[in-house]
């Protein structure tokens, strides 16, 4: 009697592994394809841990080359 429970037993343990195993292929056998859009980024920076590009801040106007006068520097001077 021990023997007919312990492989009555065994077979639904078997067969719940069997079930199992057939689930788990058939949910992993689909083969998914995501469009890839080509002008992106291949790294994903939103995971990335390289530093962000620090972007230029612009400064004030930039002082015309007229403004500044250079002593040191040869003029040409008009007869």
């Amino acid at each position: 009697m021990k023997t007919f429970f312990a492989v009555l037993l065994l077979l639904v343990a078997l067969t719940g592994v069997a079930v199992t195993a057939v689930y788990h292929t058939s949910v992993n056998s689909e083969t998914r394809f995501v469009p890839r859009v080509s002008h992106e980024e291949y790294i994903n920076t939103r995971r990335s841990y390289r530093p962000r590009v620090q972007r230029p801040v612009p400064t004030a106007q930039p002082v015309p080359s007229d403004a500044l006068q250079n002593d040191d520097s040869a003029e040409e001077v008009e007869p």
